[in-house]
């Protein structure tokens, strides 16, 4: 493999999204029951990454994991993918971020906050600093991200009009 090939957004993105993945197996929190239970039931409970639900743990995963392959396929095979699109990077490591700062801010009743959170906190943060950088390689300007989010919206809104009246007129 010649890593020469990876742009320093590309660096960041995959270095930063394999410490999210590797942060996914480490406990994002915690519950001590010896002081619950006398140490009948030993010494606590964890959750990691995987257990915190789909929202908060496996899609910023399966977000950072989809980063890292197009990236890998797009340097390093022959594979034709279709034109990068830079906004969606951007999107996908600020999603990386977000949700596990969500969850951090949501918590848990009873439980602790543990290292895997932090951890992944941290890494979805380099994550999303890596989609910016890819944003600007590929000639984004954030003043034209406003135009582009309307533009979307204003499309995805349309389309939900033209299904809400296909519907009604089917009543």
């Amino acid at each position: 493999m010649d890593f020469s090939k990876l742009t320093k957004a590309d660096k960041v993105i995959s270095g930063a999204g394999l410490a999210f993945l590797i942060s996914m197996f480490f406990g994002w929190f915690s519950f001590d029951t010896k002081g619950v239970t006398g140490g009948v039931l030993g010494r606590g409970i964890s959750a990691n990454g995987w257990d915190v639900g789909f929202l908060w743990g496996r899609l910023p995963a399966l977000i950072v994991f989809a980063m890292i392959t197009w990236i890998a396929l797009r340097r390093f095979s022959s594979v034709k993918l279709p034109v990068e699109i830079p906004a969606l990077f951007l999107a996908g490591g600020a999603s990386a971020f977000a949700l596990p700062l969500l969850e951090f801010l949501k918590g848990e009743d009873f439980f602790k906050r543990s290292f895997g959170l932090f951890l992944a906190i941290l890494c979805g943060a380099g994550v999303a600093f890596g989609g910016y950088l890819k944003f600007l390689e590929g000639g984004g300007k954030v003043d034209e991200l406003k135009g582009q989010f309307s533009t979307l919206a204003d499309q995805v809104s349309d389309k939900a009009k033209g299904a809400i009246d296909e519907v009604k007129k089917k009543d």
